[in-house]
């Protein structure tokens, strides 16, 4: 079965509709088992959702929040999906979440990817919703098309949630391109996933990377696998 792909006539619109989707499945997860798991990507595209949920009504401390995917950078650095999801999302109401970061004190990514298993492991089996975004070249997450690791990482083995990406030579990485992400087993398997993405250029993206290869448009690799458990919400 296929995904499904909503269209919205503004960016507000459309965050407000992830929004209340994602209340809506954050809060059918807590009846069901008393708790649940919200994994969300970097970006500016997700802000304004992080926004609308930070001030929501929920039982945000049965939540647990964790990261998509890190660049390999402090807290307080502004390329740090750390740092955008406390300013936006962790404020106000939503500040009862729990939160799992990814970066860690380790020097590298690589020498994190043990630990961060067993932090993010118990939050993924599975994960009750995660929020993805795309980027030009068609990644997801940290799999950008090329990246060392990134086979790895897209097939990793079941238990491998953490994967370590370097990401030199991937120009849309730019300079930040020491990365963990999660693999592609903890995504695919996750109970419900929204893809955001906004404007013309991101839906012809979108659309060329259905027809390619998942290695060269790894965002294909999550829309195949997620399937009818993915909900993709576009804007203009």
């Amino acid at each position: 079965m296929k995904h499904e792909f909503l269209t919205h006539s503004s960016r507000d619109e459309a965050a407000d509709f992830a929004a209340r989707m994602a209340v809506g499945v954050l809060s059918a997860a807590i009846e069901e088992s008393g708790k649940a798991c919200f994994m969300v990507s970097g970006g500016s595209t997700p802000a304004p959702v992080l926004d609308r949920l930070a001030h929501t009504d929920m039982a945000w401390s049965r939540v647990t929040v964790g990261l998509v995917d890190e660049r390999w950078v402090s807290s307080d650095h502004p390329g740090s999906n750390e740092r955008l999801v406390r300013s936006h999302l962790l404020t106000g109401k939503a500040g009862a979440a729990g939160f799992v970061p990814m970066k860690t004190a380790a020097q590298t990514a690589v020498a994190a990817v043990a630990d961060r298993n067993l932090a993010y492991g118990p939050h993924s089996d599975p994960i009750d919703l995660i929020l993805l975004g795309m980027g030009s070249d068609g990644h997801t997450a940290s799999w950008f098309p090329k990246a060392g690791g990134l086979t790895g990482a897209m097939h990793a083995k079941n238990g491998e949630i953490v994967a370590a990406i370097d990401a030199t030579g991937c120009p849309v990485a730019g300079d930040l391109t020491e990365r963990l992400t999660l693999t592609g087993p903890a995504i695919i398997d996750s109970d419900a996933a929204i893809l955001l993405i906004f404007g013309d250029e991101k839906r012809e993206v979108l659309n060329a990377s259905l027809k390619s290869e998942p290695d060269d448009r790894p965002i294909r690799f999550a829309v195949d696998g997620l399937g009818p458990r993915l909900t993709i919400i576009w804007a203009p």
